[in-house]
Protein backbone atom coordinates (compact mmCIF):
# COMPACT_ATOMS: atom_id res chain seq x y z
CA UNK A 1 0.00 0.00 0.00
CA UNK A 2 2.76 2.45 0.94
CA UNK A 3 4.79 1.74 -2.23
CA UNK A 4 1.69 2.07 -4.42
CA UNK A 5 1.03 5.50 -2.90
CA UNK A 6 4.69 6.44 -3.42
CA UNK A 7 4.63 5.55 -7.13
CA UNK A 8 1.28 7.24 -7.64
CA UNK A 9 2.46 10.51 -6.10
CA UNK A 10 5.78 10.42 -7.98
CA UNK A 11 3.93 9.94 -11.28
CA UNK A 12 1.60 12.82 -10.41
CA UNK A 13 4.49 15.18 -9.67
CA UNK A 14 6.24 14.28 -12.93
CA UNK A 15 3.01 14.69 -14.88
CA UNK A 16 2.39 18.13 -13.40
CA UNK A 17 5.95 19.13 -14.20
CA UNK A 18 5.59 18.08 -17.84
CA UNK A 19 2.22 19.63 -18.71
CA UNK A 20 1.92 22.81 -16.63
CA UNK A 21 3.83 26.07 -16.54
CA UNK A 22 4.54 28.51 -13.75
CA UNK A 23 6.07 31.93 -13.55
CA UNK A 24 9.50 32.22 -11.99
CA UNK A 25 8.54 35.17 -9.82
CA UNK A 26 5.77 35.23 -7.23
CA UNK A 27 3.15 37.81 -8.17
CA UNK A 28 0.39 39.45 -6.19
CA UNK A 29 -3.12 38.14 -6.86
CA UNK A 30 -2.11 34.69 -8.14
CA UNK A 31 -3.18 31.29 -6.81
CA UNK A 32 -0.61 28.50 -6.69
CA UNK A 33 -0.44 24.79 -5.92
CA UNK A 34 2.38 22.42 -5.06
CA UNK A 35 3.01 18.71 -4.57
CA UNK A 36 6.02 17.10 -2.92
CA UNK A 37 7.28 13.73 -1.72
CA UNK A 38 10.08 12.64 0.58
CA UNK A 39 10.92 11.12 3.94
CA UNK A 40 10.28 11.97 7.56
CA UNK A 41 12.14 11.19 10.77
CA UNK A 42 9.55 10.88 13.54
CA UNK A 43 9.46 10.23 17.28
CA UNK A 44 7.52 11.17 20.41
CA UNK A 45 8.39 14.19 22.59
CA UNK A 46 7.30 15.08 26.11
CA UNK A 47 7.11 12.72 29.09
CA UNK A 48 9.00 9.86 27.49
CA UNK A 49 12.69 8.99 27.70
CA UNK A 50 13.28 5.78 25.74
CA UNK A 51 11.76 6.72 22.35
CA UNK A 52 13.80 6.11 19.19
CA UNK A 53 13.23 7.82 15.84
CA UNK A 54 11.95 6.05 12.73
CA UNK A 55 11.95 6.95 9.00
CA UNK A 56 8.78 6.93 6.89
CA UNK A 57 7.28 8.15 3.61
CA UNK A 58 5.82 11.68 3.42
CA UNK A 59 3.44 13.02 0.75
CA UNK A 60 2.40 16.66 0.74
CA UNK A 61 0.11 18.93 -1.32
CA UNK A 62 -0.70 22.60 -0.89
CA UNK A 63 -2.77 25.42 -2.38
CA UNK A 64 -2.30 29.11 -1.62
CA UNK A 65 -2.90 32.70 -2.68
CA UNK A 66 -0.31 35.45 -3.13
CA UNK A 67 -1.72 38.37 -1.16
CA UNK A 68 1.46 40.34 -1.93
CA UNK A 69 4.75 39.55 -3.69
CA UNK A 70 6.19 38.40 -0.35
CA UNK A 71 3.24 36.97 1.63
CA UNK A 72 0.88 34.09 0.86
CA UNK A 73 -1.44 32.08 3.14
CA UNK A 74 -1.96 28.44 2.19
CA UNK A 75 -3.71 25.23 3.21
CA UNK A 76 -2.43 21.74 2.59
CA UNK A 77 -2.67 18.01 3.19
CA UNK A 78 0.27 15.99 4.51
CA UNK A 79 0.19 12.20 4.76
CA UNK A 80 3.10 10.90 6.86
CA UNK A 81 3.95 7.32 7.77
CA UNK A 82 5.38 7.82 11.24
CA UNK A 83 6.89 5.52 13.79
CA UNK A 84 8.60 5.37 17.14
CA UNK A 85 10.64 2.67 18.83
CA UNK A 86 10.70 1.90 22.55
CA UNK A 87 13.93 0.58 24.06
CA UNK A 88 12.39 -0.75 27.29
CA UNK A 89 9.86 -3.04 25.62
CA UNK A 90 11.86 -3.52 22.37
CA UNK A 91 8.85 -2.75 20.16
CA UNK A 92 7.95 -0.26 17.43
CA UNK A 93 4.74 1.67 16.92
CA UNK A 94 3.78 2.62 13.35
CA UNK A 95 1.25 5.36 12.59
CA UNK A 96 -0.45 6.70 9.47
CA UNK A 97 -1.07 10.41 10.13
CA UNK A 98 -2.97 12.93 8.01
CA UNK A 99 -2.26 16.61 8.74
CA UNK A 100 -3.98 19.77 7.49
CA UNK A 101 -1.39 22.59 7.71
CA UNK A 102 -2.64 26.19 7.71
CA UNK A 103 0.45 28.18 6.81
CA UNK A 104 1.73 31.71 6.41
CA UNK A 105 4.34 31.84 3.61
CA UNK A 106 6.96 34.59 3.71
CA UNK A 107 8.79 34.81 0.36
CA UNK A 108 12.24 36.30 -0.26
CA UNK A 109 13.57 35.44 -3.73
CA UNK A 110 14.16 31.67 -3.96
CA UNK A 111 13.63 31.19 -0.21
CA UNK A 112 10.25 30.80 1.51
CA UNK A 113 9.76 30.60 5.27
CA UNK A 114 6.54 28.91 6.41
CA UNK A 115 4.88 28.80 9.81
CA UNK A 116 1.41 27.99 11.08
CA UNK A 117 -0.77 25.47 12.88
CA UNK A 118 -2.33 22.13 11.93
CA UNK A 119 -4.52 19.33 13.22
CA UNK A 120 -2.88 15.87 13.11
CA UNK A 121 -5.38 13.06 12.50
CA UNK A 122 -4.30 9.51 13.33
CA UNK A 123 -5.64 7.18 10.64
CA UNK A 124 -4.03 4.06 12.11
CA UNK A 125 -1.56 3.06 14.84
CA UNK A 126 -0.16 -0.44 15.28
CA UNK A 127 2.37 -2.14 17.52
CA UNK A 128 3.33 -5.80 17.43
CA UNK A 129 0.45 -6.54 15.04
CA UNK A 130 -2.22 -4.97 17.27
CA UNK A 131 -4.13 -1.72 16.78
CA UNK A 132 -3.51 1.11 19.25
CA UNK A 133 -5.63 3.73 17.47
CA UNK A 134 -8.33 3.70 20.18
CA UNK A 135 -5.69 4.30 22.85
CA UNK A 136 -4.41 7.49 21.22
CA UNK A 137 -6.33 10.70 20.68
CA UNK A 138 -7.81 10.87 17.20
CA UNK A 139 -6.79 14.52 16.72
CA UNK A 140 -3.95 16.59 18.18
CA UNK A 141 -2.48 19.98 17.28
CA UNK A 142 1.00 20.75 15.97
CA UNK A 143 2.94 23.80 14.77
CA UNK A 144 4.58 23.29 11.35
CA UNK A 145 7.72 25.33 10.56
CA UNK A 146 9.36 25.00 7.12
CA UNK A 147 12.16 26.39 4.96
CA UNK A 148 11.59 26.08 1.22
CA UNK A 149 14.30 26.58 -1.44
CA UNK A 150 13.41 26.98 -5.14
CA UNK A 151 16.42 25.36 -6.78
CA UNK A 152 15.41 25.01 -10.43
CA UNK A 153 13.32 26.82 -13.03
CA UNK A 154 13.22 26.28 -16.80
CA UNK A 155 12.66 28.76 -19.64
CA UNK A 156 8.92 28.78 -19.01
CA UNK A 157 9.32 29.30 -15.27
CA UNK A 158 8.37 25.83 -14.01
CA UNK A 159 9.61 25.65 -10.46
CA UNK A 160 11.10 22.78 -8.41
CA UNK A 161 11.89 23.05 -4.72
CA UNK A 162 13.42 21.35 -1.71
CA UNK A 163 11.76 21.77 1.67
CA UNK A 164 12.72 21.01 5.24
CA UNK A 165 9.72 20.99 7.59
CA UNK A 166 9.37 20.35 11.31
CA UNK A 167 6.08 19.49 13.01
CA UNK A 168 6.22 20.43 16.70
CA UNK A 169 3.48 18.77 18.72
CA UNK A 170 1.52 21.26 20.84
CA UNK A 171 -1.12 19.11 22.52
CA UNK A 172 -1.16 15.72 24.21
CA UNK A 173 -1.77 12.85 21.78
CA UNK A 174 -1.95 9.93 24.21
CA UNK A 175 -4.81 8.83 26.44
CA UNK A 176 -3.87 7.93 30.02
CA UNK A 177 -4.94 4.32 29.60
CA UNK A 178 -3.38 0.89 30.04
CA UNK A 179 -2.14 -0.31 26.66
CA UNK A 180 -3.02 -3.75 25.36
CA UNK A 181 0.29 -5.29 26.41
CA UNK A 182 0.11 -3.80 29.92
CA UNK A 183 2.44 -0.91 29.12
CA UNK A 184 1.20 2.48 30.39
CA UNK A 185 1.90 5.98 29.01
CA UNK A 186 1.40 8.51 31.82
CA UNK A 187 1.98 12.21 31.37
CA UNK A 188 1.91 14.09 28.07
CA UNK A 189 3.29 12.60 24.86
CA UNK A 190 3.43 14.84 21.78
CA UNK A 191 4.11 14.11 18.14
CA UNK A 192 7.38 15.23 16.51
CA UNK A 193 8.60 14.81 12.93
CA UNK A 194 11.26 16.36 10.65
CA UNK A 195 10.62 16.01 6.91
CA UNK A 196 12.72 16.52 3.78
CA UNK A 197 10.75 16.63 0.52
CA UNK A 198 11.25 17.53 -3.14
CA UNK A 199 8.36 18.95 -5.11
CA UNK A 200 6.90 21.04 -7.89
CA UNK A 201 5.01 24.36 -7.66
CA UNK A 202 2.85 26.00 -10.33
CA UNK A 203 0.41 28.87 -10.77
CA UNK A 204 -3.29 28.07 -11.16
Amino acid sequence: MMMKRFYWMLALILAIGSVTTAKAQTKQGEWFSSSSIGAGLSTFAGDIEDAKSRFGLVINSEIGYNVTDWFAPSIGLTNAYQGVGYTIISKNMYMDVLSVPLLMNFIAGPITLKAGIQPDIILSARMNGMSYADQLKKVSLAAPIALNWNFCTDDEGDLWFLEVRYHLGLTKMNKDVMFTNGWRTPGSIRNSIVMLTIGYKCDL
